[in-house]
């Protein structure tokens, strides 16, 4: 997968992007599907491709973010193709998945889940 594309951190998101994010079991099959991304959309549809490993349960995500103007069809293609083996994670949780990958932690709703801090 090209490492040329831009590829903003949350802080740094302009205003109007949408990032989609997918869990997979596998390394492989995360990494497939988002070559695959990378192959079908053009540099300024999708800004930024990231591969996670999520920490507290060893999968991985995918996360796709788009720029403002991509046609929500290109978006529901993305979809599409990332729930082939994917299980689409809520846009409100995709910061928790993300925060697991760089701290190693439990998210914040999983812990208060089990009745944590």
């Amino acid at each position: 997968m090209p490492d040329g594309r831009p590829d903003p951190e949350p802080s740094e998101r302009r205003p109007g992007t949408r990032s989609l994010g997918y869990e997979f079991a596998r390394e492989s099959e995360a990494r497939e599907h988002a070559a695959e991304l990378d192959r079908r959309f053009t540099k300024e549809e999708l800004l930024g491709l990231r591969v996670y490993r999520i920490r507290w349960n060893g999968n991985y995500l995918v996360e796709a973010t788009f720029a403002e103007g991509a046609p929500e069809l290109r978006i529901n293609d993305a979809r599409a193709l990332l729930g082939e083996s994917g299980v689409a994670v809520h846009p409100d949780d995709l910061s928790d998945y993300k925060r697991a990958t760089e701290e190693g932690g439990l998210p914040g709703w999983v812990r208060r889940l089990f009745g944590g801090r």
